[in-house]
Protein backbone atom coordinates (compact mmCIF):
# COMPACT_ATOMS: atom_id res chain seq x y z
CA UNK A 1 0.00 0.00 0.00
CA UNK A 2 1.36 3.61 -0.87
CA UNK A 3 2.19 5.77 1.57
CA UNK A 4 0.51 8.78 1.49
CA UNK A 5 3.04 12.50 0.74
CA UNK A 6 2.76 14.73 4.21
CA UNK A 7 2.00 17.99 3.54
CA UNK A 8 5.62 19.29 4.12
CA UNK A 9 6.96 16.53 1.83
CA UNK A 10 4.77 18.11 -0.90
CA UNK A 11 6.10 21.70 -0.22
CA UNK A 12 9.66 20.39 -0.39
CA UNK A 13 8.86 18.85 -4.20
CA UNK A 14 7.17 21.48 -5.62
CA UNK A 15 10.11 23.75 -4.28
CA UNK A 16 12.79 21.48 -6.17
CA UNK A 17 10.19 21.10 -9.26
CA UNK A 18 10.26 24.69 -9.21
CA UNK A 19 14.50 24.97 -9.42
CA UNK A 20 14.70 22.11 -11.73
CA UNK A 21 12.45 24.33 -14.41
CA UNK A 22 14.23 27.66 -13.21
CA UNK A 23 17.62 26.19 -14.07
CA UNK A 24 16.45 24.58 -17.30
CA UNK A 25 14.88 28.07 -18.83
CA UNK A 26 18.49 29.20 -18.04
CA UNK A 27 20.47 26.50 -19.86
CA UNK A 28 17.74 26.82 -22.83
CA UNK A 29 18.20 30.68 -23.21
CA UNK A 30 22.12 30.42 -22.25
CA UNK A 31 22.48 27.80 -25.12
CA UNK A 32 19.99 29.64 -27.45
CA UNK A 33 22.55 32.76 -26.86
CA UNK A 34 25.64 30.90 -28.10
CA UNK A 35 24.21 28.95 -30.93
CA UNK A 36 23.30 33.04 -32.39
CA UNK A 37 26.60 34.13 -31.53
CA UNK A 38 27.80 30.97 -33.24
CA UNK A 39 25.84 31.50 -36.00
CA UNK A 40 26.98 35.29 -36.19
CA UNK A 41 30.43 34.62 -36.46
CA UNK A 42 30.10 31.70 -39.17
CA UNK A 43 27.73 33.50 -41.20
CA UNK A 44 28.00 31.21 -45.09
CA UNK A 45 30.15 32.60 -47.47
CA UNK A 46 31.35 32.22 -50.94
CA UNK A 47 34.40 31.27 -51.59
CA UNK A 48 36.64 31.58 -54.96
CA UNK A 49 39.58 29.73 -55.75
CA UNK A 50 41.97 32.14 -58.17
CA UNK A 51 43.14 30.64 -61.38
CA UNK A 52 44.34 31.82 -64.58
CA UNK A 53 42.44 33.35 -67.09
CA UNK A 54 40.96 31.44 -70.06
CA UNK A 55 43.53 32.60 -72.91
CA UNK A 56 42.04 34.25 -76.27
CA UNK A 57 41.30 32.67 -79.13
CA UNK A 58 41.64 34.86 -82.77
CA UNK A 59 40.97 33.30 -86.04
CA UNK A 60 43.91 34.04 -88.92
CA UNK A 61 44.85 33.26 -92.34
CA UNK A 62 48.10 32.01 -93.85
CA UNK A 63 49.56 34.66 -96.23
CA UNK A 64 52.69 35.36 -97.87
CA UNK A 65 55.28 37.59 -95.72
CA UNK A 66 56.07 39.46 -99.40
CA UNK A 67 53.55 39.51 -102.26
CA UNK A 68 54.54 41.48 -105.34
CA UNK A 69 51.70 42.35 -107.75
CA UNK A 70 52.97 43.06 -111.90
CA UNK A 71 50.13 44.64 -113.94
CA UNK A 72 50.14 45.53 -117.94
CA UNK A 73 52.03 49.00 -117.35
CA UNK A 74 50.72 51.02 -120.57
CA UNK A 75 53.28 53.52 -120.67
CA UNK A 76 55.70 50.82 -121.56
CA UNK A 77 53.79 49.18 -124.42
CA UNK A 78 52.08 46.45 -125.33
CA UNK A 79 53.49 42.66 -123.22
CA UNK A 80 55.56 40.74 -126.09
CA UNK A 81 56.34 38.10 -123.89
CA UNK A 82 55.79 36.38 -120.48
CA UNK A 83 59.00 34.49 -119.38
CA UNK A 84 57.78 32.93 -116.49
CA UNK A 85 54.67 29.92 -116.24
CA UNK A 86 52.09 29.13 -113.69
CA UNK A 87 53.98 28.21 -110.69
CA UNK A 88 57.25 28.30 -111.20
CA UNK A 89 60.30 29.00 -108.50
CA UNK A 90 61.26 32.91 -109.68
CA UNK A 91 64.22 34.37 -108.27
CA UNK A 92 65.18 38.25 -107.57
CA UNK A 93 66.14 39.81 -110.41
CA UNK A 94 64.43 37.23 -113.21
CA UNK A 95 63.09 38.92 -115.97
CA UNK A 96 59.53 38.52 -115.74
CA UNK A 97 57.78 40.51 -118.75
CA UNK A 98 59.05 41.74 -122.06
CA UNK A 99 57.26 45.39 -123.88
CA UNK A 100 57.11 46.44 -126.97
CA UNK A 101 56.10 50.21 -128.38
CA UNK A 102 55.18 50.61 -131.15
CA UNK A 103 55.41 54.27 -130.60
CA UNK A 104 58.95 54.33 -129.46
CA UNK A 105 59.86 51.56 -132.33
CA UNK A 106 58.36 54.59 -135.10
CA UNK A 107 61.12 56.76 -134.10
CA UNK A 108 63.72 54.06 -133.85
CA UNK A 109 62.86 53.62 -137.85
CA UNK A 110 63.10 56.98 -138.38
CA UNK A 111 66.36 57.44 -136.36
CA UNK A 112 67.96 53.86 -138.29
CA UNK A 113 66.80 55.83 -141.66
CA UNK A 114 68.73 59.03 -140.14
CA UNK A 115 71.56 56.46 -139.40
CA UNK A 116 72.14 55.23 -142.78
CA UNK A 117 72.60 58.62 -143.65
CA UNK A 118 75.45 59.73 -141.28
CA UNK A 119 77.03 56.58 -141.75
CA UNK A 120 76.58 57.77 -145.75
CA UNK A 121 78.15 61.28 -144.89
CA UNK A 122 80.95 59.47 -142.81
CA UNK A 123 81.95 57.29 -145.53
CA UNK A 124 82.08 60.12 -148.44
CA UNK A 125 84.32 62.08 -145.52
CA UNK A 126 86.16 59.34 -144.91
CA UNK A 127 86.46 58.84 -148.90
CA UNK A 128 87.14 62.48 -149.54
CA UNK A 129 89.86 62.74 -146.78
CA UNK A 130 91.71 59.26 -148.30
CA UNK A 131 91.80 61.47 -151.61
CA UNK A 132 93.45 64.32 -150.41
CA UNK A 133 95.90 62.25 -148.52
CA UNK A 134 97.09 60.77 -151.36
CA UNK A 135 97.06 64.58 -153.28
CA UNK A 136 99.14 65.78 -149.83
CA UNK A 137 101.39 62.59 -150.37
CA UNK A 138 102.08 63.04 -154.25
CA UNK A 139 102.63 67.22 -153.93
CA UNK A 140 105.39 66.60 -151.37
CA UNK A 141 107.15 63.56 -153.10
CA UNK A 142 107.34 65.73 -156.30
CA UNK A 143 108.20 68.95 -154.08
CA UNK A 144 110.79 66.69 -152.75
CA UNK A 145 112.24 65.37 -155.98
CA UNK A 146 112.73 69.61 -157.26
CA UNK A 147 114.21 70.39 -154.67
CA UNK A 148 116.56 67.13 -154.85
CA UNK A 149 117.07 67.75 -158.72
CA UNK A 150 117.65 71.87 -157.62
CA UNK A 151 120.34 71.15 -155.61
CA UNK A 152 121.69 68.50 -157.09
CA UNK A 153 122.36 70.70 -160.63
CA UNK A 154 125.05 73.22 -160.62
CA UNK A 155 124.59 75.60 -163.64
CA UNK A 156 128.03 76.62 -163.71
CA UNK A 157 128.64 73.12 -165.61
CA UNK A 158 127.15 74.64 -168.56
CA UNK A 159 124.30 76.61 -170.12
CA UNK A 160 122.10 73.70 -170.33
CA UNK A 161 122.59 73.15 -166.44
CA UNK A 162 121.66 76.67 -165.94
CA UNK A 163 118.32 76.31 -167.48
CA UNK A 164 117.23 73.11 -166.15
CA UNK A 165 118.20 74.50 -162.31
CA UNK A 166 116.07 77.51 -163.54
CA UNK A 167 113.57 74.83 -164.20
CA UNK A 168 113.73 72.85 -160.68
CA UNK A 169 113.33 76.44 -159.21
CA UNK A 170 110.33 76.91 -160.92
CA UNK A 171 109.15 73.04 -160.03
CA UNK A 172 109.87 74.20 -156.57
CA UNK A 173 107.60 76.99 -156.20
CA UNK A 174 104.74 74.76 -157.64
CA UNK A 175 104.87 72.27 -155.63
CA UNK A 176 104.93 73.82 -152.78
CA UNK A 177 101.84 75.80 -153.70
CA UNK A 178 100.40 72.50 -154.36
CA UNK A 179 101.01 70.64 -151.13
CA UNK A 180 99.84 73.62 -149.34
CA UNK A 181 96.60 73.50 -151.30
CA UNK A 182 96.38 69.38 -151.02
CA UNK A 183 97.40 70.22 -147.01
CA UNK A 184 94.15 72.48 -146.57
CA UNK A 185 92.18 69.90 -148.19
CA UNK A 186 93.41 67.24 -146.29
CA UNK A 187 92.49 69.64 -143.06
CA UNK A 188 89.06 69.86 -144.60
CA UNK A 189 88.30 66.56 -144.94
CA UNK A 190 89.67 65.51 -141.71
CA UNK A 191 87.19 68.04 -140.14
CA UNK A 192 84.29 66.47 -141.66
CA UNK A 193 85.29 62.78 -140.82
CA UNK A 194 85.36 63.82 -137.17
CA UNK A 195 82.11 66.03 -137.48
CA UNK A 196 80.71 63.04 -139.27
CA UNK A 197 81.83 60.59 -136.32
CA UNK A 198 80.49 62.65 -133.52
CA UNK A 199 76.76 62.95 -135.11
CA UNK A 200 77.18 59.57 -135.91
CA UNK A 201 77.57 59.15 -132.00
CA UNK A 202 75.34 61.03 -131.39
CA UNK A 203 72.55 59.14 -133.38
CA UNK A 204 73.80 55.77 -131.88
CA UNK A 205 73.14 57.32 -128.60
CA UNK A 206 69.41 58.53 -129.54
CA UNK A 207 68.52 55.39 -130.83
CA UNK A 208 69.70 53.55 -128.25
CA UNK A 209 67.73 55.57 -126.21
CA UNK A 210 64.70 55.29 -127.84
CA UNK A 211 65.37 51.34 -128.98
CA UNK A 212 65.21 50.66 -124.74
CA UNK A 213 62.02 52.34 -124.82
CA UNK A 214 60.93 50.35 -127.67
CA UNK A 215 61.65 47.48 -125.83
CA UNK A 216 61.70 46.98 -122.23
CA UNK A 217 61.92 44.47 -119.27
CA UNK A 218 60.49 43.94 -115.85
CA UNK A 219 62.60 41.74 -113.34
CA UNK A 220 61.08 40.29 -110.29
CA UNK A 221 62.21 42.00 -107.07
CA UNK A 222 61.89 38.95 -104.88
CA UNK A 223 62.11 35.42 -105.08
CA UNK A 224 59.08 33.11 -104.84
CA UNK A 225 56.90 30.82 -106.62
CA UNK A 226 55.44 33.00 -109.45
CA UNK A 227 51.55 33.04 -109.96
CA UNK A 228 50.43 34.15 -114.15
CA UNK A 229 47.16 35.63 -115.42
CA UNK A 230 47.01 35.50 -119.30
CA UNK A 231 44.30 38.44 -118.56
CA UNK A 232 46.42 40.72 -117.04
CA UNK A 233 47.84 40.96 -120.41
CA UNK A 234 45.18 43.17 -121.37
CA UNK A 235 43.42 44.07 -118.57
CA UNK A 236 45.53 46.51 -116.34
CA UNK A 237 43.43 45.77 -113.05
CA UNK A 238 44.47 41.96 -113.22
CA UNK A 239 48.23 41.58 -112.28
CA UNK A 240 50.12 39.26 -115.14
CA UNK A 241 52.06 38.01 -112.72
CA UNK A 242 52.17 37.56 -108.95
CA UNK A 243 55.11 36.50 -107.23
CA UNK A 244 54.21 34.86 -103.97
CA UNK A 245 57.04 34.09 -101.19
CA UNK A 246 57.70 31.03 -100.21
CA UNK A 247 58.02 32.73 -96.21
CA UNK A 248 54.68 32.90 -94.72
CA UNK A 249 53.06 34.83 -91.74
CA UNK A 250 49.98 34.82 -89.73
CA UNK A 251 47.33 37.72 -90.28
CA UNK A 252 44.90 37.49 -87.48
CA UNK A 253 42.28 39.91 -86.16
CA UNK A 254 41.29 41.77 -82.67
CA UNK A 255 38.61 43.96 -81.37
CA UNK A 256 39.01 46.66 -79.40
CA UNK A 257 37.79 44.13 -76.02
CA UNK A 258 40.99 41.97 -76.85
CA UNK A 259 43.09 44.44 -78.64
CA UNK A 260 45.20 45.70 -74.90
CA UNK A 261 46.01 42.19 -74.23
CA UNK A 262 48.06 41.92 -77.62
CA UNK A 263 52.22 42.56 -77.72
CA UNK A 264 54.51 42.56 -79.98
CA UNK A 265 56.91 39.32 -79.39
CA UNK A 266 54.34 37.26 -77.32
CA UNK A 267 54.46 33.52 -77.98
CA UNK A 268 50.77 32.09 -79.18
CA UNK A 269 49.65 28.66 -80.61
CA UNK A 270 48.49 28.42 -84.02
CA UNK A 271 46.02 25.27 -85.12
CA UNK A 272 44.67 24.97 -88.66
CA UNK A 273 41.21 24.31 -88.81
CA UNK A 274 41.91 21.26 -90.86
CA UNK A 275 43.73 19.49 -88.64
CA UNK A 276 44.90 19.36 -84.67
CA UNK A 277 48.00 20.19 -84.60
CA UNK A 278 49.44 22.48 -83.02
CA UNK A 279 52.48 25.19 -84.06
CA UNK A 280 54.32 28.07 -81.79
CA UNK A 281 54.58 31.18 -83.18
CA UNK A 282 55.19 34.52 -82.27
CA UNK A 283 53.18 37.87 -82.79
CA UNK A 284 56.03 40.43 -84.81
CA UNK A 285 53.09 42.97 -85.15
CA UNK A 286 50.48 44.81 -83.84
CA UNK A 287 48.81 47.53 -86.28
CA UNK A 288 47.75 50.46 -84.06
CA UNK A 289 45.08 51.81 -86.30
CA UNK A 290 41.94 49.59 -86.77
CA UNK A 291 40.55 48.63 -89.89
CA UNK A 292 37.02 49.52 -90.79
CA UNK A 293 34.69 49.39 -87.81
CA UNK A 294 32.30 46.34 -88.15
CA UNK A 295 28.70 46.61 -86.66
CA UNK A 296 27.65 44.44 -84.18
CA UNK A 297 24.13 43.18 -84.16
CA UNK A 298 22.06 44.41 -80.38
CA UNK A 299 21.50 41.43 -78.44
CA UNK A 300 17.78 40.10 -77.93
CA UNK A 301 15.53 42.27 -75.89
CA UNK A 302 18.41 44.88 -75.56
CA UNK A 303 18.23 48.19 -77.66
CA UNK A 304 17.45 48.66 -81.49
CA UNK A 305 20.82 51.24 -81.36
CA UNK A 306 24.01 49.25 -83.18
CA UNK A 307 27.62 49.36 -82.11
CA UNK A 308 30.34 50.12 -84.10
CA UNK A 309 33.40 47.52 -83.35
CA UNK A 310 36.91 48.26 -84.03
CA UNK A 311 38.47 45.17 -85.23
CA UNK A 312 43.17 45.36 -85.32
CA UNK A 313 45.12 43.36 -87.88
CA UNK A 314 48.00 41.67 -86.06
CA UNK A 315 50.82 39.36 -87.79
CA UNK A 316 52.35 36.47 -86.61
CA UNK A 317 55.75 34.17 -87.30
CA UNK A 318 54.69 30.35 -87.35
CA UNK A 319 57.80 28.38 -85.94
CA UNK A 320 57.46 25.95 -88.88
CA UNK A 321 55.85 26.69 -92.25
CA UNK A 322 51.64 26.33 -92.22
CA UNK A 323 50.40 25.94 -95.83
CA UNK A 324 49.53 29.41 -97.53
CA UNK A 325 45.80 30.36 -98.03
CA UNK A 326 44.63 27.98 -94.51
CA UNK A 327 42.78 29.29 -91.81
CA UNK A 328 43.95 29.00 -88.42
CA UNK A 329 43.24 29.57 -84.63
CA UNK A 330 45.46 31.72 -82.39
CA UNK A 331 45.32 31.13 -79.07
CA UNK A 332 47.39 33.36 -76.85
CA UNK A 333 47.83 32.44 -73.30
CA UNK A 334 46.52 35.13 -70.43
CA UNK A 335 49.49 35.10 -67.44
CA UNK A 336 47.01 37.20 -65.34
CA UNK A 337 44.76 36.07 -62.38
CA UNK A 338 41.64 37.91 -61.98
CA UNK A 339 39.65 39.07 -58.86
CA UNK A 340 35.73 39.43 -58.75
CA UNK A 341 34.99 43.11 -58.18
CA UNK A 342 32.44 42.47 -55.00
CA UNK A 343 35.32 40.74 -53.46
CA UNK A 344 37.82 44.03 -53.05
CA UNK A 345 37.17 45.97 -49.61
CA UNK A 346 38.90 49.77 -49.99
CA UNK A 347 39.92 51.31 -46.42
CA UNK A 348 42.40 54.31 -46.57
CA UNK A 349 43.10 54.10 -50.04
CA UNK A 350 43.56 51.07 -50.29
CA UNK A 351 42.47 47.25 -50.99
CA UNK A 352 41.88 44.07 -48.99
CA UNK A 353 40.20 40.85 -49.89
CA UNK A 354 39.65 38.32 -47.44
CA UNK A 355 42.00 35.24 -47.96
CA UNK A 356 40.94 31.95 -46.70
CA UNK A 357 42.83 30.30 -44.46
CA UNK A 358 42.59 27.32 -42.38
CA UNK A 359 38.90 27.83 -42.67
CA UNK A 360 39.47 31.55 -41.15
CA UNK A 361 39.24 34.77 -43.41
CA UNK A 362 42.60 36.21 -43.43
CA UNK A 363 42.69 40.31 -44.58
CA UNK A 364 45.38 40.60 -47.25
CA UNK A 365 46.01 43.73 -49.53
CA UNK A 366 46.21 43.32 -52.99
CA UNK A 367 47.19 45.81 -55.53
CA UNK A 368 45.17 45.32 -58.53
CA UNK A 369 45.09 46.83 -62.59
CA UNK A 370 41.95 47.49 -64.42
CA UNK A 371 42.31 45.99 -68.35
CA UNK A 372 39.30 46.73 -69.73
CA UNK A 373 36.38 45.11 -67.76
CA UNK A 374 38.21 43.41 -65.38
CA UNK A 375 40.37 43.52 -62.10
CA UNK A 376 43.92 41.62 -62.72
CA UNK A 377 45.71 40.79 -59.62
CA UNK A 378 49.52 42.54 -59.91
CA UNK A 379 50.43 41.65 -55.85
CA UNK A 380 49.14 39.98 -52.81
CA UNK A 381 47.55 36.96 -54.44
CA UNK A 382 48.49 33.89 -56.58
CA UNK A 383 47.11 31.18 -58.66
CA UNK A 384 44.86 28.88 -56.81
CA UNK A 385 44.26 31.04 -53.63
CA UNK A 386 40.95 31.27 -52.30
CA UNK A 387 39.64 34.03 -51.07
CA UNK A 388 35.86 35.29 -49.73
CA UNK A 389 34.22 36.48 -53.02
CA UNK A 390 31.22 38.20 -51.31
CA UNK A 391 32.57 39.81 -47.80
CA UNK A 392 30.30 42.51 -46.12
CA UNK A 393 30.69 44.46 -43.34
CA UNK A 394 30.21 42.08 -40.40
CA UNK A 395 33.13 39.88 -41.80
CA UNK A 396 36.14 40.36 -39.40
CA UNK A 397 40.39 39.32 -39.72
CA UNK A 398 40.53 36.13 -38.42
CA UNK A 399 37.23 34.49 -38.33
CA UNK A 400 35.86 31.44 -38.52
CA UNK A 401 34.17 30.59 -42.20
CA UNK A 402 31.30 28.07 -42.81
CA UNK A 403 31.97 28.63 -46.58
CA UNK A 404 30.15 27.90 -49.36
Amino acid sequence: MKKKMTKKQKIRLSIIAGVVAIVLLVGAYVFSQSRTTTAEQTSDYQMTTLKKAEPLTFNGSVTASDTQDYSLDATLGKISQVHVTDGQQVEAGAVLLSYESSEYQSQVDEQNNSMSKLNLALANAQENLAAAQAKQSKASQQLNEAVANYNNTNENNSEEDAMKKEQYKGEITQYESALEAANDAVLQAQQMVESSQVDLQAGNQSIANVQAKATSTVTSTTSGIAHVNEKGKTDPSVPVIQVVSSDVTIEGKASEYDYQRLQKDQRVTVKPVTSDEEIEGTITQVDQLPEAAATAAPTQGASTTTVSVANYDFTVKPDKPIQYGYNVQITLPLDEVRLPSNSIVEEDGKQFVYAVKDGKAKKTEVQTEERGSVIIVTSGLKEKDQIVSNPDDKLKDGQELAVN
